[in-house]
């Protein structure tokens, strides 16, 4: 009877040891999916088999076949992760994500999030986001200029870590040479003398359209500063007097651009249509590469070449993001680092998914790889690398633009 009792004794202290360890593991695994992430290393563990979806704009076809060919097999093939990418537009993400939120679910369908600017600023002030994580991807650390502007603020909004540079966006003009026997229009004074020569042959598409928002930007940097932009006050008194340079310089423009300036092409895409009919004689894109793309494509002839302003022009970075209510928290965190690993980003700067530039300090690139960007961008009519990084403007804060955009309407289209 003693020893009867002696041993339930001894397995029910076992079990009382036991208990603590199979809550811990229990943690351990919730931490990992639904709740938050340590290490990559952790992460991959608790991930596989799993499904992350990926959400960003959905008209992009080339990075949408760079998603499809190159990260979903890899992401298979390494982690046994299955990728689902769900084309979305960002405002559509960011109202889904609210009513996520609102409604308490912490087990939301959207993982990662393709997003910047003022989408960011926007998701950050409606705390939809998961982080810090840039700390958690060794792509960040190991890549990218952890202590460059790019990777502190997104259109002037601190990150502190809520998203990892993706990809590099600047402001790019493109022309015929032939079309300027005098050199590209490189200063708002030297594009407001072409223009005038050649009235109606230069136009730009209407804010708040994303690039032509850009483009009213730039000129008013050009032409008062980017200092006196940046340091003004978000107010639209205070940005009226700062920037009025600006806009008075775009009402003297406007009665030599394509139709005298009462109206203006309401897409990108557009605007490519039209330089290559030959209607205008410039283009512009957020997309350093995009002269070499259209090119690639036969879109636009050979004579078509990129240029900058001397003083530079606006850059920033796009990101991802990943979503605080995502159900895959460790999921996408692996998928975040592979799409921003150096094998992935190289396969992305090919022509057959955009010539999309990496967003890597140059100085942390193996040799092979730089060997590599080099062989891509030569001879594309495209500006090098260093100039587009010597170049760069710095967006302005996000906060300032939909009064700028205001302004503009109010000043120059309804003038």
């Amino acid at each position: 009877m003693k020893k009867k009792w002696y041993w339930r004794l001894a397995a029910l202290m076992v079990l009382l040891l036991l208990l603590p360890a199979c809550k811990a593991n229990q943690s351990s695994k919730s931490d990992a999916g639904s709740g938050k992430v340590t290490t990559l290393s952790a992460a991959i563990k608790s991930s596989k088999g799993k499904t992350v979806t990926f959400y960003g704009f959905g008209g992009d076809e080339k990075a949408n076949l760079w998603v499809d060919q190159v990260v979903t097999p890899a992401m298979k093939k390494k982690y046994d992760i299955t990728v689902k990418r769900v084309p979305m537009d960002i405002d559509d993400i960011l109202n889904k994500l609210t009513t996520e939120k609102e409604a308490g679910n912490n087990k939301g369908d959207i993982d990662v999030v393709w997003i910047n600017g003022e989408n960011f600023y926007t998701a950050k002030q409606a705390n939809l986001l998961y982080g810090p994580i840039a700390n958690k991807v060794p792509s960040f650390n190991q890549l990218m200029a952890v202590n460059g502007h790019s990777s502190k603020y997104d259109f002037g909004v601190k990150i502190n870590g809520y998203e990892v540079p993706y990809g590099n966006a600047q402001l790019v003009f493109g022309g015929d040479k032939t079309k300027f026997p005098e050199g590209f229009p490189t200063s708002s004074a030297k594009l407001l003398a072409y223009a005038k020569a050649n009235p109606g042959k230069i136009t730009y598409t209407a804010p708040p359209e994303f690039t032509g928002s850009a483009f009213v930007r730039n000129i008013i940097c050009d032409v008062v500063g980017y200092d006196k932009v940046n340091q003004a006050p978000a107010t639209k008194a205070g940005l009226y007097k700062a920037i009025k340079p600006g806009l008075d310089y775009l009402n003297a423009l406007k009665p030599y651009l394509w139709q005298q300036g009462k109206t203006y092409p309401k897409t990108t895409a557009e605007l490519d249509q039209m330089f290559a009919a030959g209607q205008i004689n410039m283009t512009y894109s957020y997309s350093p590469m995009h002269v070499a793309e259209k090119r690639h494509d036969k879109e636009f002839n050979d004579n078509t070449e990129s240029f900058l302003f001397d003083k530079g022009t606006i850059a920033n970075q796009n990101y991802l993001a990943m979503a605080k209510s995502s159900n895959a928290k460790d999921a996408a965190l692996v998928l975040i680092n592979e799409m921003t690993s150096e094998s992935a980003q190289l396969k992305k700067a090919e022509a057959k998914y955009g010539y999309s530039i990496p967003p890597f300090d140059a100085q942390k690139l193996s040799p092979k790889a730089k060997q590599q960007l080099t062989d891509i961008y030569n001879n594309q009519g495209v500006p090098s690398l260093a100039e587009l990084q010597q170049k760069q403007i710095p967006e302005v804060q996000a906060k300032k633009i939909p009064i700028i955009e205001s302004l503009w309407k109010e000043y120059v289209l309804n003038d």
